[in-house]
Formats: C-alpha cells, structure tokens, sequence
C-alpha cells in the first residue's frame, strides 16, 4: 500500500500535468481570439480571411484534444470566449460569401457559444451595412439588413436565465442596432429619390 508522501506525490504530478494544460489553453485560446479579429477585421474590408480564419480552425482543433483530457476547460471563461469569437467569424465568413453556415457541432462549439457568436454577428453585419449605405448600394445594404432581422429573430427565441445562456444584453443591443439600421436606410433612401430629384430639375 502506497504510503501518504506517494499519494501526495501523484497527485502532484497530476496536477502538474493540469496546470502545463491550462498554460497551454490560455495561450491557444488568445491565438485563436487574435486571429478570429483578424477574420472579421478581414471581412470588413474586403479582404480574404481565409488565412486567418484556417489558423484559427486549427489552432482549435489543437485545443480539443485538451478538452478531451480535462474536459473542465471546455466551459472555461477563456475558452468560451474563444469558441464565441469563432463561431462569430464563420457565422459572419458565411453570411459574406452566401455559403450555409456550419452548425455548432461541425464548428465544435458549445451550443452556448453559438448563440453568443450568433448575437455579435449582427452587431459586426450593421458595420457592413453602414459601408454599403456609405456607397449607396442600397439592394446590397438591404440584402444585409434582412439576413440581420433573421438571426435577431432566431436570437429572440432563446429566452432562458443568463445562468444558462447570458443572451439578453446582447438581444437589447441587437434590437437597438436593428432600430439603427432600418432608420438609416430610410434616411438614405430618402436622399437618394431627393438628389435625383435635384438633378432632373
């Protein structure tokens, strides 16, 4: 039978073993959030994020095998955050190029993650939007604006205790920002029927 300066022996290497995993995850996961910044910094300028964006899919996919070993981390608020971010840039990479977006479990997110990328997807749609109101690509503006109505309505059937899901400021914003986007169209349809108006006297 093992003595106590044993037990405690293994359990330190054990432990050892968990704190090099945790160093490991906190770094994967600030990579992986500096490089989903790099994806959506990339879309809104019309750049090619697919880079970035593959960095970050595996540098992910690194980070699960840790999962795997020490699940806990998986609901860390460090790893969340980088799951959000990735689910973010692919729900947004997908609203650009018109391709289907990947479900959670393709993504290899939590389904809390979804959502709240889900969320500030729209958030980073509107600045999308603005740009193509700036050059009065006003059906482009509104193809954007009726996808963002769409996921703010999906975004609005997830009501449960922030507990659970932690989704009802982001829900306030994203109305606001749709209340935003709808007056701004008006406004700049507005101008434009004026400025035409204008040129044909």
């Amino acid at each position: 039978m093992p003595d106590l300066r044993e037990i405690t022996a293994a359990i330190r290497d054990r432990l050892d073993d968990k704190e090099k995993a945790r160093e490991a995850v906190l770094q994967s996961t600030r990579q992986i959030v500096r490089n989903c910044r790099s994806v959506i910094a990339c879309i809104q300028t019309g750049n090619d994020p697919s880079a970035d964006l593959a960095n970050a899919r595996n540098c992910y996919l690194s980070l699960r095998k840790t999962f795997e070993r020490y699940p806990e981390f998986f609901y860390s608020g460090y790893a969340m955050a980088a799951q959000q971010e990735l689910a973010e840039a692919e729900i947004l990479k997908s609203v650009i190029t018109k391709v289907e977006i990947a479900t959670s479990e393709e993504i290899g997110v939590s389904d809390e993650a979804f959502v709240l990328g889900l969320a500030d997807a729209i958030g980073e749609m509107r600045r999308i939007f603005l740009q193509l109101l700036l050059k009065d690509e006003i059906d482009e503006a509104k193809v954007i604006l009726n996808k963002m109505e769409d996921f703010f309505s999906i975004l609005m059937t997830f009501d449960y205790p922030d507990a659970l899901l932690p989704a009802k400021r982001k829900q306030d914003v994203a109305r606001s920002l749709l209340e935003k986007c709808r007056s701004e169209l008006v406004m700049t349809m507005q101008m434009l029927r004026l400025r035409e108006e204008l040129r044909g006297k």
